[in-house]
């Protein structure tokens, strides 16, 4: 059995207080959403790449939260950890919904994927010291507020002119993404001081993994699709890859510098911007 890191005195929830980590249970139907509900079949197949890897990673993320939980004595920051479990929970549910909607498209090998994604991670977590399966859920979290962040930001880059349910859902799981972007992190900070580990697991495990599982699914649905069997589409696709790649690959160095809180004011301002332009979703 593996030895349980043991609780420091440097446990506390560095989320801003005016931020409020809130599960929601917004209902959302997307039986008449196009597969391409995005700009274009790149971005709309990059982000259903991504929902075929989401339920099992949040998955991931609520269990060893829970994991460690009794490790964690902060009150504010047990709070939050509870909170991002609720969210988790929902978030999965529905991405599930979304991706048994995307196989019945002619997908066939979607369910491999799944199926090598709950593999290899847990292949991982059974071999993984206690310190490197704690990087698991805070190296997820590094990827999902990036993601979030950038669709907030740039939402006329993945969206365009749409507007549907999908676009509607990804606003709140983005909203929700960015709330909870700390705790994962926190906890990490918390029970292992010595979080240049993160920067190693990122460097070396999650982001080459993520690259390979996003663009790869994404690779697989464009061929499906017969976009990249049309020459004239190479260059729109690789300018995508180039546009979408930092979004994925910067950020793992921060984690060295010992003073570091994921929340920046920016980022509050960003989110709560969000959050009113959002408010008859969320409500």
């Amino acid at each position: 059995m593996k030895k349980r890191i043991i609780q420091t005195e440097t446990a506390y929830s560095s989320t801003p207080d005016n931020i409020d980590i809130e599960p929601r249970r917004p209902e959302f139907d997307f039986s008449d959403v196009s597969k391409y509900w995005l700009r274009d079949p790149f971005t709309s197949h990059f982000m259903n790449a991504l929902s075929i890897v989401v339920p099992h990673s949040e998955r991931t993320v609520i269990d060893i939260v829970r994991k460690y939980a009794d490790s964690i004595s902060d009150p504010k920051l047990v709070r939050d950890m509870d909170a991002l479990i609720r969210q988790e929970g929902r978030h999965t549910l529905m991405h599930l919904r979304c991706n048994d909607l995307l196989k019945k498209c002619g997908y066939p090998a979607l369910r491999l994927f799944e199926r090598f994604q709950k593999f290899f991670v847990g292949i991982l977590r059974r071999i993984s010291p206690p310190a490197w399966e704690l990087a698991m859920p805070a190296s997820f979290e590094h990827f999902t507020s990036a993601i979030s962040r950038e669709f907030i930001v740039n939402q006329d880059f993945w969206a365009g002119d749409q507007s549907n349910v999908a676009i509607d859902f990804t606003n709140w799981h983005a909203l929700e993404e960015l709330e909870h972007q700390a705790v994962c992190f926190d906890v990490f900070a918390a029970l292992e001081k010595r979080t240049w580990l993160l920067t190693l697991s990122l460097l070396f495990i999650w982001m080459p993994a993520t690259l390979v599982s996003v663009y790869g699914i994404q690779l697989y649905l464009l061929l499906k699709d017969g976009i990249l069997l049309k020459r004239k589409n190479w260059g729109p696709y690789l300018k995508f890859i180039f546009q979408s790649l930092p979004m994925l690959t910067r950020g793992a160095f921060k984690y060295v510098d010992k003073g570091y809180r994921p929340w920046s004011q920016k980022d509050v301002q960003v989110y709560q911007a969000h959050k009113r332009q959002i408010q008859n979703i969320i409500s």
